[in-house]
């Protein structure tokens, strides 16, 4: 008996642990209507702990407010107390669970909200309060998918390999009148503002949100991104993981004649945070997690200063590093396009396919060594790079674009064009590609560990050639001090190497000739003596070896 009565304690003494303790926060909402913000506060929320927001002293001018929470990487839980504690008619209420929630509610009266955190941890929350006028947009109010009637908020969805971001906004109500869904139309407008890369901490989270709440603010500090889909309440924008993004929406209201009020009503979403990873997970924000990618990826620094200051003196070896690179990434974007792979056997293969191509193109070189078919694949790539970083820094919403045929037509045009304006001059062509290809390789594994977003130049069009749907995408990459240092580093580098490269060449052949060209000089039986006069200087014969130095022009015996 005795064993079943501590069984019992012990259960009740767990579910008194696990009980949520509860407490209530009054918000006084009498501040004047020129502010649309009302109120707004970061409150320590206790682990374990729900809070009351009631709201008292409402403005009188206010019809309606959205109540805003924002938790920094914990999800909490907000609802409706009032739908819940008056639910006579069984209607769905609303009860919301993530990092970025909002609920509406009208003033007569307004419904008491809660947000709960069930962590184990306390946290610091964000709340605030934004009152509008009858006339004013209803953010969501013309809803017509999911269980919440009015959700004032934006929503964000990531592709399955994180190369792109969805986000979304309910259609807005022109007003609180009813039926004006129907009769007339708000303009719907997303805007975006980058945090600092790689910095995951509290203020920087806070400030962000902060800055984007209201919508003077939001013109002043946010970019608005273009609209690629027939759905004027989605946009798609390329995907930059360990870089946070604020997101909002705003609605404006335009009249039934399709021209702007004097006065236009405006109103602004719930802003959302996305760093397209958890900061939580160890390692969820690099782009490269596994040893074979990251290995290579640090290799690319010594290729890549090799390349730059002496790729034209090893001829054969620049020969051999431009067949592979082909080869890598022509191999990963059909393998890409046949078949799903995890992403270390998908590089491992484009780099074995890659050696494969490196060897077939020094072959072809060793047997014709013509200087201008020899550098035609070097300008190529060079082509081809430039090409990608026209797509990298192209305004987005470009709807001509966004078809694959107009796309690559253009792609393969800039990629030629570049070719065909290179090839003529041969030798400093052949400089200029080694040098700035080999820089830009050198800043790529330091553009990896700053967390700066340089190599997406060449990810964004590997994506467009691979990923489903990424033609919506806008590219719109974050542009800070990271990445302007890693320009002028990169820059400094091509100059350099350049120079350097053009210094060391002076006075000498231009290109070396292929090893087929060069023979050993005949002597024994067979061969031919030229008979001349006695003062006729003897035949000097030697034993030529190719090199990678070996000029164009090579004499027998010098």
């Amino acid at each position: 008996m005795l064993h079943y009565i501590l069984i019992i304690l012990y259960i009740c003494a767990s579910i008194n642990a696990e009980e949520v303790q509860e407490s209530t926060f009054v918000i006084s909402l009498n501040n004047t209507y020129s502010n649309d913000e009302l109120y707004s506060s970061i409150i320590d929320v206790k682990s374990k702990s729900k809070i009351h927001f009631q709201f008292t002293d409402v403005n009188k001018n206010i019809s309606f407010i959205i109540f805003q929470m924002h938790s920094h990487l914990y999800n909490v839980t907000m609802r409706n107390e009032t739908c819940f504690n008056n639910n006579k008619l069984n209607r769905t209420c609303e009860i919301l669970n993530g990092t970025n929630l909002g609920l509406f509610s009208t003033t007569g009266p307004i419904s008491d909200m809660s947000v709960t955190n069930l962590n184990e941890k306390d946290l610091k929350i964000l709340i605030a309060v934004h009152g509008y006028i009858y006339e004013d947009p209803v953010p969501g109010g013309c809803n017509l998918d999911g269980p919440i009637e009015t959700p004032p908020f934006v929503s964000t969805s990531t592709s399955p390999y994180r190369d792109y971001i969805s986000v979304t906004a309910p259609a807005p109500s022109p007003s609180l009148a009813p039926n004006r869904c129907e009769q007339t139309f708000s303009t719907l407008t997303f805007y975006r503002l980058y945090l600092p890369e790689r910095d995951f901490s509290m203020d920087s989270y806070f400030g962000g949100i902060k800055t984007m709440m209201s919508f003077p603010s939001v013109l002043k500090y946010g970019e608005e991104i273009p609209e690629t889909h027939r759905s004027n309440v989605r946009r798609t924008m390329s995907a930059y993981p360990g870089t946070g993004a604020v997101l909002v929406a705003v609605a404006l209201f335009i009249d039934d004649n399709g021209t702007e009020n004097l006065t236009p009503r405006w109103s602004t979403y719930v802003p959302t945070v996305t760093y397209v990873c958890s900061p939580l997970v160890d390692d969820d924000c690099l782009l490269l997690r596994d040893l074979l990618s990251q290995t290579l990826c640090a290799s690319l620094l010594f290729v890549g200063l090799f390349m730059c200051y002496f790729g034209h003196k090893f001829f054969k070896t620049e020969m051999f590093m431009f067949g592979m690179l082909s080869g890598v990434i022509i191999t990963y974007i059909l393998i890409s396009l046949i078949a799903e792979m995890e992403q270390a056997p998908l590089i491992g293969a484009s780099f074995l396919s890659g050696i494969l191509f490196g060897f077939i193109w020094l072959t072809f070189w060793w047997f014709y060594g013509i200087p201008v078919f020899s550098v035609l694949l070097v300008t190529l790539t060079f082509g081809f790079f430039a090409a990608c970083v026209l797509y990298h820094q192209i305004p987005g919403g470009l709807t001509m674009l966004l078809e694959d045929l107009n796309f690559w037509t253009l792609f393969i045009l800039v990629m030629l064009l570049t070719a065909v304006i290179l090839t003529p001059a041969t030798y400093p062509a052949n400089i200029l590609c080694c040098a700035v290809l080999g820089a830009y390789a050198a800043i790529y594994p330091i553009d990896y560990c700053l967390g700066s977003n340089l190599k997406y130049i060449a990810i964004n069009t590997v994506r467009r050639a691979t990923v489903d749907k990424f033609q919506y995408a806008v590219l719109s990459p974050p542009f800070e001090m990271n990445d302007a240092l890693l320009i002028l580093l990169w820059v400094m580098l091509a100059t350099t190497g350049f120079l350097f490269q053009h210094y060391h060449n002076r006075g000498k052949p231009p290109f070396p000739p292929p090893p087929r060209n060069i023979r050993v000089s005949p002597e024994g039986y067979g061969s031919i003596t030229r008979l001349g006069a006695a003062s006729d200087p003897p035949l000097r014969t030697a034993t030529l070896t190719s090199n990678e130095n070996t000029p164009l022009l090579a004499k027998n015996g010098t």
